[in-house]
């Protein structure tokens, strides 16, 4: 009896490996072909970008041969230079404040108590939702009667504001999962409120800071609509604008060129999530791990 037993237990463990394997192969290639559809559309791109016209219009799919002085054109035909000036400024002036004042705002709500602390951040949960469209009227009456239209604080303003939700929300979480311990320790030695959140706590959410400051970057360097209604002259505008504007010059039909000043937009960003992609996915991965 205990043999029989004995071989029924063994005998799956024998008929189970060419099915998980199969299965890994399967996952595998949906994994993979998942990966060529996100790919996809980026090299055609890149391969657009080194063709001409006469080349696009015949169909090849490859640049044969290849043309790079389409970079160099769409470089000066967009000013891209004075274009990435103005991205690089904007998103990350807006980026540091967003990240100071939701490091601050989570932890207010993470790890001190007092009344209505449950209101606020259902108020913060609130910000979440709400779209830029809704605001976008109100808030070009208001810039305009400011002065602040064509002016980066006509981007700075509305970017931190409706970044501060997100921020909120991802530091509070992540302070929320600190021991306690720690501050109840630094208390002990004497320390202020405001030296344990910057000696102590804030050094701890480093993955988090990461997070935010990734994220709320990358949100404000691909941002459209606030760019395309607050900025009108050519020289403040920030990329995406300033390579939509490409499509009413000399250059329209010109769809290489087009493609070559996408490559050149997409590139800081490529560039930004390849350095600190494992502070990113840290940052995303920290707060459902703690406990």
């Amino acid at each position: 009896m205990s043999t029989v037993v004995a071989a029924r237990v063994a005998r799956p463990r024998w008929l189970l490996r060419p099915r998980l394997r199969a299965s890994d192969g399967m996952v595998r290639a949906v994994l993979l072909g998942a990966l060529a559809v996100s790919l996809a559309p980026g090299l055609y791109m890149l391969s657009l970008s080194l063709m001409d016209n006469p080349q696009l219009f015949a169909g090849q799919l490859i640049p044969v041969p290849p043309h790079p002085e389409n970079y160099p054109r769409a470089w000066v035909a967009s000013n891209i230079g004075r274009l990435y000036w103005n991205s690089i400024y904007i998103s990350t002036v807006s980026m540091v404040v967003t990240v100071a004042i939701s490091a601050l705002a989570g932890y207010g709500l993470g790890r001190i108590r007092f009344g209505g602390r449950g209101v606020v951040y259902g108020i913060v949960l609130v910000g979440l939702t709400i779209p830029l469209q809704i605001a976008l009227i109100p808030l070009f009456i208001n810039l305009r009667m400011l002065g602040l239209i064509n002016t980066p604080f006509a981007l700075i303003g509305p970017y931190t504001a409706f970044g501060l939700a997100f921020g909120t929300y991802v530091m509070t979480g992540f302070f929320r999962g600190l021991p306690r311990e720690l501050e109840e320790a630094a208390r002990l030695d004497g320390a202020s409120e405001l030296q344990i959140f910057s000696w102590v706590m804030l050094p701890l959410t480093r993955p988090a800071l990461a997070t935010v400051a990734i994220f709320i970057f990358l949100q404000n360097w691909n941002e459209f609509l606030f760019a395309l209604t607050f900025i009108t002259e050519g020289r403040m505008r920030t990329l995406p604008t300033g390579i939509y504007a490409l499509l009413s010059s000399e250059f329209y039909g010109n769809y290489p060129i087009l493609a070559a000043s996408l490559v050149l937009f997409s590139v800081p960003v490529l560039v930004l999530y390849f350095l600190f992609q494992q502070q990113f996915i840290e940052g995303l991965t920290a707060g459902a791990l703690k406990q």
